[in-house]
């Protein structure tokens, strides 16, 4: 299952990016990828779910201190050098063509909106925090929550403890947020459908078939025959990218339904290795970095190209330009976790003592 998982976190990453392709300021007005960006996010949010919940399922010693620091090093190891990484490339970039980025980013309170983002606040209740031209870190900050929520329930050793730590976090999220949680607990359901219920072949193809079809419909009718700014309010105030929230629900369900169906094919306990596994895994492994980095990148190449004259670079040249470029940011930040995460604890070791957390 884990492959399989895989495979859709790589198909999502890449409906995102291809997604983001689409603006006229990387490249004209041409276009290779869905108008639907957002609709693959939700995907993640769905996958999400799935693994967040297998994790704790795998660890029944799992308290919540480690819980938190597996998640927010997961998170910050990224997130912080993409901060920087895209500071740094948006205002190189606007020095070279600040009209690239005339509807892209706003100069006002750069520093409260990077620790405001760092923070994952940036979505919290009625805010929408762009930290420069980094459009996508938005869901980041409904990720964050999520795990915050879902951890503090399954997690702390008391209901009155689960009830008020994640009655403050929901507090602290605020309703925008929260809207879109549903989506991601599909996953949580999603897994343990898959864990309780073994279903026979039939029974399988009465649920994948249905639920594929419907994605299939779905996406392909949206790839170019749709625009998000049709669904009203979407983007914003007050709802922004919760804005489709009804919309959003029938997508994740769905997508859950595709999962549990899959699972008579794809088992949970199936640890083969194979190399089409391994690469599945290696690829898998940019995911966030791409995710996170991609948009300041496009936003740079496409003003060298407004300003320069570059003519080997087409779309297609420069969309794999900037997914290399996605690829080789995942070797010192995303990859090495497990290093970043024995040198905290060993810079820190107060986490140790105090948390229960051993490197």
């Amino acid at each position: 299952m884990s492959r399989f998982l895989d495979l859709l976190r790589i198909a999502a990453t890449l409906g995102v990016f291809f997604g983001h392709t689409n603006f006229h300021w990387f490249f004209g007005p041409s276009s290779i990828g869905p108008q639907n960006g957002q609709d693959y996010v939700i995907v993640f949010f769905v996958l999400s779910g799935f693994v967040i919940t297998w994790s704790i399922d795998k660890k029944p010693d799992l308290n919540f201190n480690r819980y938190l620091f597996a998640r927010l090093t997961r998170l910050w190891t990224v997130l912080i050098p993409a901060l920087v990484v895209g500071f740094a490339l948006d205002y190189w970039g606007r020095s070279i063509n600040p009209a690239t980025y005339k509807s892209i980013y706003v100069d006002d309170h750069l520093l409260a909106k990077y620790l405001i983002s760092a923070s994952f606040l940036n979505e919290s209740w009625f805010l929408s925090v762009r930290p420069g031209s980094n459009s996508p870190v938005w869901s980041l900050s409904y990720e964050f929550f999520y795990y915050l929520i879902f951890g503090l329930v399954m997690l702390l050793p008391t209901l009155k403890k689960k009830i008020l730590a994640s009655a403050i976090a929901s507090l602290l999220a605020g309703p925008k947020i929260l809207i879109l949680f549903p989506c991601w607990l599909v996953g949580v359901f999603a897994y343990k459908a898959c864990k309780c219920w073994q279903i026979n072949i039939i029974k399988s193809l009465l649920i994948l078939i249905p639920s594929a079809g419907f994605l299939i419909h779905r996406m392909t009718e949206r790839w170019s025959h749709w625009h998000p700014w049709d669904i009203s309010g979407l983007g914003v105030s007050p709802l922004f990218y919760s804005a489709k929230f009804l919309d959003d629900y029938s997508t994740a369900m769905a997508f859950g339904l595709l999962i549990f169906g899959c699972s008579r094919w794809f088992k949970l306990s199936d640890h083969r290795k194979t190399f089409f596994g391994s690469l599945l895994k290696h690829l898998a492994g940019c995911s966030f970095s791409v995710y996170v980095i991609h948009f300041p990148l496009m936003a740079f190449i496409g003003a060298l190209s407004a300003s320069v004259d570059l003519p080997y670079l087409s779309l297609s040249t420069a969309s794999l330009l900037v997914l290399l470029f996605c690829y080789a940011f995942s070797f010192p930040f995303e990859r090495p976790l497990r290093s970043y995460r024995s040198l905290a604890l060993s810079s820190f070791p107060y986490l140790s003592r105090k948390c229960g957390i051993h490197s």
